[in-house]
């Protein structure tokens, strides 16, 4: 896959200051470029992370209706797979494009697949998801496939929160950016979430306590004088319960909002 990095000669000159250097490795301008870009990309899949992981709310009744993101998201007829021990949703689409498929696994405290969620018994849910489809925001679009499993613990009783760990893996296909100069990649990442602790109170405005979700994440240039170079980079995406994470790639760091999924370089 292909990321591709692209400036018109006024934005070469001012950005890069010397567009012919070496072409071995990008220079200090373009890392500074590819790393904020690279987090606006992780802010997207993060925000939507963390929709993810706010939704099981709703485990009670599977329908009508999750709240994910902006949109409503309507999974009517779920139905449990005796084959798979799941139960699956049909694909909805949101945002005009994204289409997304979830299925759940649900346990009791002996380990013991469910065929239904039992706000009393159940434990734990395996959940998976896959979003794929064209995404846009500002300055930025890309055509994005996003799978990831997870599983969700605390459920029993009257719980007041829940965690969650596991793993996913995440494209951007022609990830191209037009803030400061015209920049597309290929980003392909894989994810593991840790320890994320949510709260269970109803409400939009509930976030992540703790934990961490982590993207190691490979950068392929497409066009230019680096066509076909690879970059490896890790982001880490740290919660404090606030509706503002922190986003750190590197010695870089960044705030996003959990809700808009904008990304905000810190000094």
């Amino acid at each position: 896959m292909k990321a591709l990095i692209r400036y018109g000669a006024m934005t070469c000159a001012i950005l890069l200051g010397a567009c012919g250097k070496d072409a071995a490795g990008p220079n200090d301008a373009e890392t500074l470029l590819l790393t904020a870009d690279l987090a606006v990309v992780a802010a997207d899949a993060a925000g939507e992370d963390v929709d993810i992981m706010r939704e099981p709310v709703f485990f009670p009744t599977l329908a009508p209706a999750f709240l994910v993101g902006n949109g409503e998201l309507n999974p009517v007829n779920c139905t449990y797979e005796p084959v798979s021990q799941r139960v699956v949703c049909p694909p909805v689409t949101r945002e005009n494009s994204l289409v997304v498929e979830r299925s759940y696994m649900f346990f009791d405290a002996q380990n013991v697949v469910q065929q239904a969620y039992d706000a009393l018994l159940t434990a734990k849910a395996n959940v998976q998801t896959h979003v794929h489809g064209e995404k846009s925001g500002d300055h930025w679009s890309a055509t994005i496939d996003r799978s990831r499993d997870l599983t969700v613990t605390g459920l029993a009783g009257d719980e007041t929160q829940r965690a969650w760990n596991g793993s996913g893996t995440s494209s951007a296909t022609r990830s191209r950016h037009t803030d400061g100069g015209s920049r597309s990649y290929d980003i392909d990442c894989t994810l593991t979430v840790t320890d994320v602790v949510v709260p269970v109170e109803h409400g939009q405005d509930r976030f992540p306590l703790s934990g961490t979700i982590t993207r190691a994440c490979t950068i392929t240039i497409d066009g230019g004088p680096r066509d076909g170079q690879t970059l490896q980079r890790t982001v880490v995406v740290t919660f404090n319960g606030s509706q503002t994470a922190t986003l750190t790639i590197g010695d870089r760091s960044f705030d996003i909002d959990l809700k808009s999924r904008h990304r905000t370089a810190r000094p």
